[in-house]
């Protein structure tokens, strides 16, 4: 039931903006991940270092690309073992945030929701091209017990940025 009411309020937020000031470019809002700590491991290659469930390797000495680990799908379930079978995911799509108030927002802004960890999973890159910028009214994760989570998180972040 909670699910449910999760969906609704989700399938509420898809209404809100009628129309768009500028046209969704995603150049606007993510042109390639940044080093933000100078350290030359990017948002995706921090993100691969920190969900992995296991010690990670490295494509060389110093240590900038992940080349293999081991994360968990969440919207599969399914384990994998290397970087390059993995997309990460924006959980509230970036042109659906652009839809629904980012459109409004300064570079700035699109920016650091674009790279909020808390806005990012690691998926199996089919997955991901099939979500492609539906909210959760629109698609949900095939493994069940991801539903609820992807859900609950699809709404904080929305709340979080005032995507209403």
């Amino acid at each position: 039931m909670r699910l449910l009411s999760l969906l609704v309020v989700a399938a509420t937020l898809g209404g809100c903006y009628e129309a768009e000031p500028e046209a969704y470019d995603r150049q606007q809002w993510l042109p390639r991940w940044s080093d933000v700590d100078g350290d030359c491991q990017n948002t995706r290659q921090e993100l691969l270092i920190r969900l992995s469930l296991a010690p990670v390797t490295f494509s060389n000495e110093r240590a900038c690309t992940v080349v293999s680990g081991l994360w968990m799908d969440p919207y599969t379930g399914q384990f994998f073992q290397k970087a390059s079978d993995l997309d990460v995911e924006h959980i509230v799509p970036l042109s659906w945030a652009h839809k629904h108030g980012g459109a409004n927002w300064t570079r700035e802004q699109r920016r650091a929701f674009a790279e909020d960890p808390a806005n990012l999973w690691l998926v199996d890159d089919s997955h991901n091209q099939s979500k492609g910028d539906k909210g959760p009214d629109e698609w949900l994760p095939p493994y069940q017990p991801a539903r609820t989570i992807y859900a609950q998180q699809f709404q904080s972040i929305a709340e979080k940025y005032g995507l209403m």
